[in-house]
């Protein structure tokens, strides 16, 4: 009943913001946006060449043209800590990957960038890729990630937790992959990556740094 009540709200935000004021993109966010004249806009509909980002509590809405990455500069990783994502994937077609990355350098137009992304699919599919380099953790079906082959939005709650010896990535509170964290980097900028063409609401993007000692193996 909790996760029809959260998706509810989420429809009914998006249906009701459509229908009202134009919607902002924020100011304080930052991104980079795959193509030569791609960029982030609040139009709606965009062009095939830009993302819409816009500011919809709770949370953002996102319509990709190009392969998107959103991110707020105030907020980077370091040392041991979670990251979790709430997001819902709207109808469509693309088969495009969303997610979170983390470790990101070089996020800059002219700079060329660093980061590793956990990312699902639209058939339940998901992956561990770093920019740039074979995957992690190619692509394969995992019963934790929750397809959406219908007409309804469906909701993804996907994290990673970076410890002193391993990184865990799970999907709605099971695990996908466990890797070592030597070999990748992790610290740095954090935030959403989205394939192309994707309507995608996310709900919630969550830090927390961890502060007491843990055991190391």
């Amino acid at each position: 009943m909790i996760r029809a009540a959260v998706l509810t709200a989420v429809v009914l935000a998006v249906a009701t913001a459509s229908a009202t004021a134009q919607l902002k993109t924020p100011v304080d966010w930052k991104w980079r946006v795959e193509g030569a004249t791609g960029k982030v806009v609040d139009a709606d509909p965009p062009k095939s060449t830009d993302t819409r980002f816009v500011a919809m509590p709770p949370g953002w809405h996102v319509t990709t043209g190009p392969a998107t990455l959103l991110y707020h500069p105030d907020y980077q990783t370091k040392g041991n800590f979670s990251v979790e994502a709430e997001i819902f994937l709207f109808p469509g077609e693309s088969q495009e990957e969303y997610g979170v990355f983390l470790g990101g350098k070089g996020l800059a137009p002219t700079e060329t960038p660093s980061y590793v992304y956990f990312v699902a699919r639209r058939d339940g599919r998901g992956a561990i890729i770093r920019r740039f380099g074979p995957p992690v953790v190619d692509w394969k079906a995992n019963d934790a990630i929750l397809p959406n082959p219908g007409k309804d939005a469906v909701k993804n709650i996907l994290r990673v937790d970076v410890n002193p010896n391993d990184v865990v990535f799970t999907a709605n509170g099971k695990e996908v992959a466990t890797i070592p964290r030597t070999g990748l980097n992790f610290d740095g900028y954090f935030g959403f990556r989205f394939g192309k063409n994707l309507n995608i609401h996310a709900s919630r993007l969550d830090l927390t740094h961890k502060l007491a000692p843990v055991p190391v193996k």
